[in-house]
């Protein structure tokens, strides 16, 4: 019995696995060409690189004010910004990651 229940607990992870993945394919898009050169994606990549991996922010999708509270938030935690740069990312992420319209 123990064997078959860690089988179904194999195969239940393996289909989540799975099933993440192909949702999250799609979700992976180029930036538009007008904010490749944006200063808050340089910023972006200089700063929030250190501690996340793009796919943990690329799903969501917020308005600048959503996304500015977002970037206190992590210097709530420690993070290290400047007003500047915070409303650099946020600009440049309602572009690139704005509500869908």
């Amino acid at each position: 019995m123990s064997l078959l229940l860690r089988t179904a607990a194999v195969l239940f992870c393996l289909s989540c696995v799975g099933a993440a993945r192909i949702d999250a394919a799609p979700q992976a898009q180029q930036a538009p060409a007008s904010t490749t050169d944006s200063p808050g994606r340089t910023i972006l990549q200089r700063k929030c690189a250190q501690c996340h991996a793009a796919s943990m922010w690329m799903p969501l999708r917020q308005d600048k004010r959503a996304w500015e509270s977002t970037l206190y938030r992590m210097v709530g935690r420690g993070a290290l910004w400047t007003p500047e740069e915070i409303g650099a990312m946020a600009d440049y992420l309602a572009q690139i990651r704005g509500p869908v319209k």
